[in-house]
């Protein structure tokens, strides 16, 4: 699973004022990137996401990058250890052909910003030509100051194949050939000036949906209200307090009785929030709360705990790390699995070896926990799984329009439920060039 999905709430401070001078170098990056995090705690504290929507661009600048990317790949392992997905025999490894066209495009007007973010393109496979599938990603929204609050509307889409890891062992055989769709509708408002309280209001709805009859049980809509209150102070940066209702509803998933659309949970948390900048050379975001979660489905437990979601940038002289880590409740799309607990733990680091050519190290760690029904026969009533991901990745700028990529990576999955364990290795190059 990814980190910070594309925040709903945006903070008055936060404008693009051109009139102010802005800092430059590692600074305005690190405030960059903890800003983006900031962005999606502000609206969902502590909530993650199984598959992040792609953020809003960082920079408050007028900006227009449209990239033609390349991106070949080799996995040794491209179907997950599934047999059904390999149909009885052969290699697990395939070679992956992917072009896309990139767009990160920021538009100032006097009044506020509007931008659009993503990637739309085409996954084609050598061998395993039934999992082609488009693979599209796109964000997009806008910012209206009214007097001394800002108003933000923000509209997300994804379309590509269901991952191929959450394939429970009782799923119909062709149930990897799915589509996913998931649509994310977001708004909040935000007012208070450069220093003091700070209310903030926020709502979203998201709403996946899967092609194939056999996936429908996943099919499902999730409604989020937040009411957020900051203090901005020099000293202590902006601690605010926080509640979040959340009611998630699977659709089309049958119950024992027959009927459908009474599984789902509702969440409510409350907690703190913490953003500030401990030096030029450390950003820091973070929250805590208590979360509670009530399955509407009866035979299924529930669940009270701590939640949280934190992250930092820290810039050395020589290097550049960034640390992640959430936990929070979220519906699931395993096969009757009525919700799980996912915690994720993420590390990055970054040398610049020249001002063209830089090199990184990335891990990440999740752990997810799963509730079901006593009332589905064959379901997990509880279970969970881990996935480990470590990656390497060197990065090369020949022109200001041409750049390389070459990665290197490998996952694995463990379970002690029926989902299917595997591990796979990862090799790839990527160009882009700026149109």
């Amino acid at each position: 699973m990814k980190r910070a999905p594309g925040g709903t709430t945006v903070r008055v401070h936060d404008i693009h004022k051109p009139e102010k001078a802005r800092p430059t170098g590692r600074f305005t990056l690190s405030c960059r990137i903890i800003a983006l995090f900031a962005t999606a705690a502000s609206a969902h504290p502590a909530l993650a996401q199984r598959s992040g929507f792609t953020p809003r661009p960082s920079t408050g600048g007028r900006q227009i990058d449209v990239r033609a990317t390349g991106l070949i790949e080799y996995n040794d392992n491209v179907i997950a250890s599934d047999p059904r997905i390999s149909r009885g025999g052969g290699s697990s490894g395939d070679v992956l052909v992917a072009p896309s066209l990139d767009l990160n495009v920021v538009l100032p007007r006097a009044t506020g910003t509007t931008y659009l973010a993503g990637s739309v393109g085409y996954r084609f496979y050598n061998k395993y030509t039934y999992l082609n599938r488009e693979n599209i990603t796109l964000t997009g929204g806008a910012d209206q100051r009214l007097a001394s609050c800002l108003a933000h509307g923000e509209i997300g889409y994804q379309r590509r194949i269901s991952d191929l890891s959450t394939l429970y062992a009782l799923d119909a055989p062709q149930s990897f050939n799915n589509t996913e769709e998931a649509r994310r509708y977001s708004a909040d408002i935000g007012c208070g000036g450069a220093y003091g309280l700070r209310p903030t209001l926020a709502y979203s709805r998201t709403e996946v949906r899967n092609s194939q009859t056999l996936r429908k049980y996943a099919d499902a809509n999730t409604d989020t209200f937040t009411a957020q209150l900051g203090l901005q102070s020099p000293s202590l940066g902006t601690v605010s307090v926080f509640g979040r209702y959340s009611n998630s509803v699977y659709i089309h998933r049958p119950t024992a009785g027959g009927g459908v659309g009474s599984d789902g949970i509702k969440s409510y948390a409350g907690g703190v929030q913490l953003e500030r900048a401990v030096s030029s050379r450390l950003n820091f975001t973070g929250s805590v709360n208590y979360t509670k979660v009530d399955p509407k489905l009866p035979g299924t437990e529930s669940f009270s705990g701590i939640g949280f979601d934190v992250a930092a940038v820290y810039n050395a002289d020589l290097f550049t790390l960034q640390v992640a880590g959430s936990r929070a409740a979220q519906p699931s799309t395993i096969y009757f699995v009525s919700y799980e607990i996912m915690t994720m733990l993420s590390g990055s680091i970054a040398h610049d070896l020249s001002t063209r050519t830089r090199i990184s190290l990335s891990a990440n760690k999740t752990w997810r926990d799963y509730a079901s029904s006593t009332l589905f026969v064959g379901a997990p009533i509880s279970g969970s799984d881990n996935m480990l991901s470590l990656g390497a990745n060197a990065s090369y700028n020949a022109t200001r329009r041409l750049r390389f990529n070459l990665g290197v990576g490998y996952d694995e999955r463990t379970s002690n439920i029926r989902l299917f364990k595997y591990h796979a290795k990862r090799v790839s190059l990527s160009t882009s060039l700026a149109l």
